[in-house]
């Protein structure tokens, strides 16, 4: 009996270690503007999504989702992931003409700038890509369907796909990306290897979805890189998802991880226990 007792208060502390140290930073259902503050005329648009409401975006508007503390990765491990449609992505211009290509932020902080942070972004090319960066000190980024710089994409179909990016810290594969649970290879190991890479990714900068916003930028290009699609279910966890969990968000839009009770943990644990010493 001592033996149970013992046993049980190991797995107590090593759980609430665990439950205290990773988890769901934040969930954006995107079901109505409320959560969160939009800008352009007209505000974006509340459409049919992937699981209830969606939020449609018209190459001029976006929404703050804030600035959360717990959206601060620092030098830590991230995993954000998002439900997109998209189709043809126009070029588009900063005020002084000069021309840019038809790139479009899903959901992101700080990224695309002289900023810190991470995001998901749509591409002309039909690909979506992950980012990660320290302002232009270090950046990490990881394209889909990129085999052997063959920039074809197949995301601008107008169809939703579930895309999910991945920071995993002191990896060869550190930085990645997948598509409707699917993980993207890639050509590029020098931009996905995350060996060395302990750089910071706070910032100030709020997490924006439609557009990037940051006040590093000059004046006219704070906000930029505008989508032209729709956005549904943005999810943000201080960890690193695996292919279950990701399998679980493609087969569940709308629904967090569930991240397991302390009491649920240790109920399984001590069962075990209890039977082990029965055994015994």
């Amino acid at each position: 009996m001592k033996k149970v007792v013992l046993m049980a208060a190991v797995l107590v502390t090593f759980v609430g270690v665990n439950a205290a140290n990773a988890g769901l930073a934040a969930h954006w259902t995107l079901d109505s503007l409320a959560e969160g503050t939009p800008y352009g005329d007209p505000a974006p648009a509340v459409v049919a999504g992937v699981d209830d409401m969606a939020l449609d975006f018209n190459l001029a508007n976006y929404v703050d989702l804030g600035n959360d503390p717990a959206l601060s990765m620092g030098t830590g491990n991230l995993s954000i992931t998002a439900w997109v449609k998209f189709g043809y992505l126009p070029p588009s211009q900063l005020p002084d003409g000069t021309p840019l290509p038809g790139h479009g932020i899903i959901a992101g902080k700080g990224i695309m700038s002289n900023d810190n942070g991470y995001g998901l972004i749509a591409l002309d090319t039909g690909q979506v890509c992950f980012q990660v960066r320290e302002g232009n000190i270090a950046y990490r980024e990881v394209y889909s369907n990129d085999t052997g710089g063959n920039w074809v994409g197949f995301v601008n179909d107008e169809q939703w796909h579930h895309v999910v990016g991945v920071l995993e810290r002191e990896q060869v594969n550190g930085t990645r990306i997948y598509v409707d649970g699917v993980l993207q290879s890639h050509s590029y190991d020098v931009a996905v290897s995350t060996i060395g890479f302990t750089n910071d990714l706070d910032s100030a900068a709020p997490l924006c979805v439609g557009a990037r916003y940051s006040d590093t930028m000059p004046e006219g290009q704070k906000a930029l890189w505008f989508l032209d699609g729709s956005v549904d279910d943005v999810q943000v966890y201080d960890y690193v998802l695996t292919q279950d969990d990701i399998d679980f968000l493609v087969a569940n839009p709308g629904v967090a991880i569930p991240e397991p009770t302390l009491l649920a943990l240790l109920g399984f644990g001590a069962a075990g226990l209890l039977r082990r010493n029965r055994r015994g």
